[in-house]
């Protein structure tokens, strides 16, 4: 802003000649005021000067509407910056300069509508050294805020073809996402990667998008560099990735990478012990499957049931039926129960025991008589060999 509003007062200064001695006294007061951080003074001694000339009128009041603007009074500054672009006898450059001005004004005082057809005008007409990368922008964020997406592109990309910067392709990306434009959006967000690749907000972006498009597995890939590039912080980022490994049909790279954040990014509690006790079922891991659902069973005994099957499973028997205590100490419901005692009668019936296998198929028979009565049957000819 200090640097700004120098130039205008060196341009103020080249009307100076036309004004009255004690007037041109004045505006030199008024800046010698602002640069001792005098602003409202400077602002004091400014506003009563009625310069009778044009062109000293009109630099007073474009150095005077620059003063408002410092003492953050946009519409005192907008009046007078009017009046000198109203005056006509300001130059090209200057005059685009200050409709420049004007145009800022309006578009942070939220008069996007209003400061676009100043920027549109001064794309148009001003200037070339003028008409550059940021000219572009604030024509991008004045349609960006009055939401017209389809016109938000082509300005953003005016801007990012003079100057490469974050800005423009994160509105663009912005306006793609609300167009549903997918392949475009895909595009800008490996733009916005190589501009910030430390910025995790994009790799986001870019996964987000390849599953708009339907590609599990560029998504996959996306969030898996972004973990070996050390930028994913939130519980979401990990889950992400761990379930795309799983929609990848990875179930153990799945479990391997939660095993590897529980208790770290990712809360150990019995819900995520759970689905790492599934994973390594999916994977056929039996030894880290049981391993994961004894872990469970520490908060919820009822998976100790799940543990149990799983051995019984990998035929792991005797380290099944060792925990058959504390399963028969469970409150289980008929349909776990069952579960049970018809795993504990292939358990023993593997490992050469079939009176015990006999006696669970018989405790099995309180539960389901259709399932338990061909293993008695069996078990009982076994027996009586």
């Amino acid at each position: 802003m200090r640097a700004l509003i120098l130039c205008l007062a060196m341009l103020a200064g080249t009307a100076q000649a036309a004004m009255s001695p004690i007037m041109a006294s004045k505006v030199q007061e008024a800046w010698a005021l602002y640069e001792a951080d005098k602003l409202d003074q400077a602002i004091d001694i400014l506003a009563p000067l009625e310069p009778r000339d044009g062109e000293s009128k009109a630099y007073v009041a474009r150095l005077l509407g620059s003063l408002y603007w410092a003492a953050e009074q946009p519409d005192k500054a907008l009046e007078q910056l009017q009046i000198a672009l109203d005056s006509g006898v300001l130059n090209e450059m200057t005059s685009a300069q200050t409709r420049r001005m004007v145009a800022d004004i309006l578009l942070m005082n939220e008069r996007f509508r209003d400061a676009l057809g100043h920027y549109q005008w001064l794309r148009d007409n001003a200037p070339a050294e003028l008409v550059n990368a940021d000219l572009h922008l604030r024509i991008a964020q004045s349609h960006f805020r009055l939401e017209q997406w389809a016109e938000v592109i082509p300005a953003a990309r005016a801007a990012v073809a003079l100057e490469s910067s974050v800005s423009p392709y994160q509105m663009m990306l912005t306006a793609y996402q609300q167009l549903q434009n997918w392949p475009e959006a895909l595009k800008v967000t490996a733009a916005l990667i190589e501009l910030e690749p430390e910025r995790l907000s994009w790799w986001r972006q870019r996964a987000s998008v390849q599953l708009r498009l339907n590609d599990q597995e560029a998504a996959l890939r996306t969030l898996a560099l972004a973990e070996q590039n050390n930028l994913l912080t939130s519980e979401g980022d990990y889950r992400s990735l761990i379930q795309l490994f799983n929609n990848r049909g990875l179930p153990e790279l799945a479990a391997r990478f939660l095993a590897g954040q529980l208790g770290k990014h990712i809360d150990d509690d019995v819900e995520r012990r759970v689905e790492l006790a599934r994973y390594w079922q999916m994977a056929r891991e039996w030894d880290a499957a049981q391993q994961a659902w004894g872990r469970a069973a520490e908060l919820d005994s009822q998976y100790r049931v799940n543990q149990f099957e799983v051995l019984v499973m990998a035929s792991e028997f005797r380290q099944a039926v060792a925990l058959l205590p504390a399963l028969d100490a469970l409150k289980l419901d008929n349909d776990d129960r069952l579960r049970v005692e018809m795993m504990a009668v292939r358990a023993y019936y593997q490992m050469g025991d079939y009176a015990d296998a006999l006696a669970r198929a018989e405790r099995a028979r309180h539960y389901d008589r259709e399932s338990a009565d061909p293993w008695m049957a069996f078990l009982q000819e076994k027996l009586a060999l």
